[in-house]
């Protein structure tokens, strides 16, 4: 006869331990319920609203796109996106753009991960919860303000990171072409085709040229114009062409908030002290003549001088990096993320070489983060700790809700984005220097044997 005192079915996991194994589940919904409070309190007088409808609808109608003054400043693509939403009743059609940002999100997070060489992300070891945790520390300020700004900036990092998860995958072509569709919106994105050449991925290169102009056309054959004209010709006329006038980090002769490296010297030279940058909004635009050649030496020589370090850290051109051809939900052996780490060196290149780089596009900084936080947790070089130490300031010293409205706004004039790319391009340089050639113990359990090109650690 059967005891059922001893003969008990083996217990299924407690509550607890479920909830624990998907804790990064249930802290993304609570993100998402956060956030969506936020985005959805504007109403008509978000960004989305005021911006990006309004040109949609001009565009159906035949109207002229670009206005004299007007808010719409971008590429024709971000009109023709937004259609399919803008014929919405106004708070339908807010919700729905949430519901994209939910899933861009999504996106850019999860291939941000993988690029980072993340397992899955149930049941995490106390390790990858490390990591995780230091990346949020440093990004999660820049990772919120797309949310904030209700505008195209997460759907464009998660194409960015989409496009350089599907290149380590081995997918060239789909990961150019995603690379592409951000181009499309933002035309800095278009630094990944030097490096494709770079990389002897010419046809990779092309293809996210053509997709970039082929979006940018589209709005022409679907919607023409009655007096005829491209909307890309009038979009580069009246703004891309006009932003040589102006100093470099001054956009169409707008403010001086601008987070790349322009933004910074320009506010650098103009004002003797940091702590005179208070009042720069009411300042006049107009620099003398040997000021602006200097700002401009000093711009255009920092950013060949990132380039030319950047090139030298990847290598010999013309060789291709290696791939990942399988997916698994083990993690991948540090030393095989050379093409993570060489994505997280080109969006902190594009930032710092814009014209005009908003906290809001900083999201894509959470790859270098992820990238450095899995190198302090993994293997700990000395250097790390006081580059980490510079990011955790920086990072954070751009909320306002942190330091109040006034220390917020003199540490964006300061340009604390600006130092914080900086320095994680300064330490994806020192990554790309610690990959060694063969297996390097990682987070996970040791990797099985290697074979050909798509060896993967478990």
């Amino acid at each position: 006869m059967r005891n059922h005192l001893t003969d008990r079915p083996p217990r299924g996991p407690s509550v607890f331990r479920r909830l624990v194994r998907h804790q990064v589940l249930l802290l993304a919904l609570l993100f998402f319920g956060v956030s969506g409070f936020v985005f959805l309190r504007s109403g008509e007088v978000s960004d989305w609203q005021n911006v990006f409808v309004r040109a949609a609808r001009r565009l159906q109608a035949g109207e002229p796109l670009y206005r004299p003054g007007d808010n719409y400043t971008y590429p024709p693509a971000m009109a023709m996106l937004s259609v399919p939403l803008a014929n919405l009743p106004a708070s339908l059609s807010l919700w729905s753009w949430y519901l994209v940002n939910v899933g861009a999100t999504a996106t850019t997070f999860l291939c941000a991960w993988r690029l980072a060489g993340g397992p899955a992300l149930t049941d995490l070891p106390a390790r990858w919860q490390a990591m995780l945790s230091i990346a949020a520390l440093l990004a999660g300020r820049f990772f919120v303000a797309p949310l904030e700004n209700r505008q195209f900036d997460m759907v464009i990092a998660a194409l960015l990171l989409a496009g350089g998860y599907q290149l380590w995958r081995g997918h060239g072509l789909l990961g150019a072409a995603l690379l592409g569709g951000s181009a499309a919106m933002k035309c800095t994105p278009l630094l990944f085709a030097p490096y494709l050449i770079w990389r002897g991925k010419v046809k990779a290169a092309c293809v996210l040229v053509a997709v970039a102009a082929i979006l940018n056309l589209l709005p022409d054959v679907l919607w023409p114009q009655p007096g005829g004209g491209w909307y890309l010709e009038t979009w580069y006329t009246y703004y891309l062409a006009e932003v040589g006038r102006f100093a470099p980090g001054v956009w169409l002769g707008g403010g001086l908030g601008s987070q790349s490296l322009g933004g910074l010297f320009n506010r650098f030279m103009r004002f003797a002290s940091p702590l005179s940058m208070e009042p720069l909004r009411g300042q006049p635009l107009e620099l003398a003549q040997g000021t602006l050649l200097v700002v401009r030496a000093l711009v255009y020589g920092m950013g060949l001088l990132l380039l030319a370090v950047t090139a030298w850290r990847f290598g010999r051109p013309g060789t291709a990096a290696g791939t990942e051809g399988a997916s698994s939900p083990g993690p991948v052996s540090f030393d095989r993320l050379r093409i993570g780490m060489e994505s997280a060196a080109v969006v902190c290149l594009m930032l710092l070489l814009s014209p005009m780089s908003s906290k809001a596009h900083y999201v894509v900084l959470l790859l270098p983060c992820l990238i450095l936080a899995r190198l302090a947790v993994e293997r700990r070089p000395p250097w790390l700790v006081a580059l980490l130490v510079v990011l955790a300031v920086t990072g954070p010293l751009t909320a306002k809700g942190l330091l109040g409205r006034r220390l917020g706004d003199l540490a964006l004039e300061w340009g604390s984005p600006t130092w914080f790319a900086l320095c994680s391009l300064v330490g994806i340089w020192a990554a790309l220097g610690a990959i060694r050639p063969h297996y390097a113990p990682s987070l996970g359990p040791p990797a099985e044997k290697e074979t050909g090109n798509s060896g993967r650690g478990r």
